[in-house]
């Protein structure tokens, strides 16, 4: 019924709850270190002298500025640490954020002058890569801990309520998941035929009182629901957090946003894909950027046109049927490349050496140029710029049958580009798994979106049209 779990390490005396602090204070320290070192070594080559409160002044007002924007992003969290890709980008992004912040309050009290260029690039280039090397240290260090189980971990109780064959698993899952964050299990205690839940959660009382637990958790389904209040109220007498841990289906409804409707609370299940907000910002990205596209490209777009009939019989552009946001169907423009201009029930996707590509086609399509006049489907609001590529509506009825979320590209509006096509996963998708992953990419990105992520992917877009990869 419960047995107490011991580790087969001796423990850090450094707990996994604290690290977070330890992080931010080692930041810190190191952006004034790296401050001072910098403006020494400057001064040293020019026989000068460091001005050292000027220079601990800055690294204070500078570690100030990074710590609140890395801390706001919950960047310190030990989970967060430990994806060092994750560190090292936003390390550079939020560090040239807040030297740009500090150039702005020298430029508005005009200190400028005050401040040697060469001491101030070699601290912001410094800087980040000391901060890159110092995260990815405790990368290793929490990876470490959390494998040998040797973080001093918070004192706790676990109380499993499960009825069911499964539950010593359970149990045995629930206590590993809580070792792993750093909490140490010194007892469990687990539901039997042979005790009534209101005489186990007595002995949890009994046995807590008076001792060195600092916190309860209870796992349960959450069929046990309606009964655990009035079950677990005794343990509310003492002065202990108690958190309970549903099942997994319980869990997905945890992480839900609650909408409150005067007394009655709702749990949604699904917003929108974007809110008014960032529609609103994605929209005129799309306008302000199609607009000029189209302006600027206009007199290609004619000689391009004006090529593509002299070079196959057959108008200068394609239409074809495709479905935008929310299935709605529209007519896609593109310069046509082929000899076939299909849009039924059945169409065969160009694939390498296609015969019926032409020879302007070819160029066209290897380029990306033939996607061009995309911008009037931007300028519309029947596509944006970024967005999942949308597909012929014969090829949606073909895969929406083999990919169960395919359905899910159409929450947002169709792209000229989009993250899947910069991720290597552009032209031919010849199997369904080629498929299934170009669409786990593009649900990827609509849970991920923001403007940043949209100026990343159309940058990344120009890399990939002079690579060339997979465009045929």
């Amino acid at each position: 019924m419960h047995g107490e779990v011991a580790g087969s390490e001796r423990a850090w005396p450094l707990s996994y709850g604290s690290i977070e602090a330890i992080v931010c204070a080692v930041d810190v320290l190191l952006i004034i270190m790296v401050s001072v070192a910098t403006g020494a070594i400057y001064a040293q080559f020019n026989q000068g002298d460091i001005d050292l409160a000027r220079y601990v002044s800055t690294a204070i007002l500078a570690s100030a500025v990074f710590v609140l924007l890395f801390r706001r992003r919950c960047l310190y969290d030990p989970s967060s640490l430990v994806n060092w890709s994750v560190q090292a980008r936003n390390i550079a992004t939020l560090w040239t954020v807040t030297f740009l912040v500090l150039a702005g309050v020298a430029f508005a009290l005009k200190i400028g002058p005050d401040f040697s260029r060469g001491a101030v690039l070699l601290f912001a280039v410094a800087s980040p890569a000391v901060l890159i090397i110092h995260h990815g240290l405790w990368r290793a260090v929490i990876e470490s801990g959390r494998r040998r189980g040797r973080f001093r971990g918070c004192k706790s109780i676990l109380i499993c309520m499960h009825e069911c064959a499964e539950a010593p698993r359970i149990a045995q899952a629930r206590t590993r998941d809580l070792e792993f964050h750093g909490f140490r299990i010194d007892r469990t205690y687990q539901l039997s035929a042979d005790v009534l839940p209101q005489e186990l959660i007595k002995r949890v009382v009994d046995f807590a009182r008076g001792s060195e637990v600092e916190e309860i958790f209870v796992a349960a389904d959450l069929r046990s629901w309606p009964e655990i209040p009035g079950l677990v109220r005794p343990l509310a007498e003492l002065p202990l957090p108690l958190t309970f841990l549903p099942d997994a289906d319980g869990a997905a409804l945890f992480t839900m946003p609650p909408r409150q409707f005067g007394s009655s609370v709702g749990v949604e299940f699904q917003r929108a894909p974007l809110s008014l907000s960032e529609r609103i910002a994605k929209r005129l990205v799309d306008i302000v950027f199609g607009v000029s596209g189209i302006v600027l490209l206009m007199p290609m777009f004619v000689i391009i046109a004006i090529a593509i009939k002299l070079d196959s019989p057959g108008n200068a552009l394609f239409r074809q049927t495709r479905r935008g946001f929310n299935s709605r169907r529209f007519k896609i423009y593109k310069f046509r490349t082929m000899t076939d201009l299909e849009d039924g029930s059945t169409i065969r996707q160009a694939v390498r050496g296609d015969r019926r590509v032409t020879r302007l086609g070819a160029w066209l399509r290897r380029t990306s140029i033939d996607e061009l006049p995309q911008l009037f489907n931007v300028v519309s609001g029947e596509m944006s710029l970024v967005g999942p590529r949308p597909h012929a509506t014969a090829h949606d009825d073909y895969y929406s049958e083999q990919i169960s979320h395919y359905a899910f590209r159409h929450h947002m509006k169709p792209g000229i580009t989009g993250w899947a096509q910069v991720r290597g996963y552009r032209g031919e998708t010849p199997t369904v798994q080629s498929m299934k992953e170009r669409v786990e990419h593009d649900i990827w990105y609509i849970d991920n979106w923001s403007v940043t992520l949209d100026v990343q992917i159309i940058l990344l877009t120009a890399l990939e049209v002079i690579r060339g990869r997979n465009a045929y």
